[in-house]
């Protein structure tokens, strides 16, 4: 197969879910390698994958629901403690199911926001603004899914589900 990449962000983090190095992994670290993929092999790829999570859950809900960049977002001094809550929640959700995460977790997605190119959007957000259907069901919808399952608040995401789901199969926006 063909893997095209269209964004800027060029990393890829993955592992074995044992932790373990295993030849298919090292087979597939040296052709990212080739490729010339930022590429990390890593032995925590569950504490991995839910920091990606948190991050696009929020931040593709974020931006869908306000239509705006993450430059406007960030510099935008009412839209912090909306960032940080809805992080939270999901950091909360993961700790709550048994993930691994790191003390300064919430420290970091707001560091990436800091970070970010000016005029990034989470692809669900552009998808939104195309008309095209949205992958909040596994985003935001299924922070308020655990969320409820697990006995964890998650009332920012929840109200972005919520405004957020009439548009899941691509209603224009």
């Amino acid at each position: 197969g063909v893997i095209r990449q269209v964004g800027t962000f060029m990393r890829i983090i993955f592992g074995e879910l044992d932790g373990k190095r295993s030849p298919r992994a090292e087979a597939f670290l040296a052709l990212a390698k080739q490729a010339n993929f930022e590429t990390v092999l890593s032995d925590q790829i569950v504490t991995e994958l839910w920091l990606k999570f948190i991050l696009l859950a929020t931040n593709a809900s974020v931006t869908a629901l306000t239509r705006r960049p993450i430059g406007e977002l960030r510099d935008d001094p009412d839209m912090r403690p909306h960032f940080v809550a809805a992080y939270q929640e999901v950091i909360d959700v993961g700790r709550a199911s048994g993930a691994t995460l790191p003390a300064d977790t919430l420290d970091r997605m707001l560091n990436f926001n800091k970070n970010a190119p000016p005029t990034m959007k989470a692809s669900m957000a552009l998808d939104l603004e195309r008309g095209n259907r949205i992958e909040l069901p596994w985003l935001g919808g299924k922070v308020v899914e655990m969320g409820r399952k697990l006995g964890v608040p998650t009332p920012t995401h929840s109200l972005m589900h919520a405004a957020l789901k009439p548009y899941v199969m691509g209603a224009p926006a």
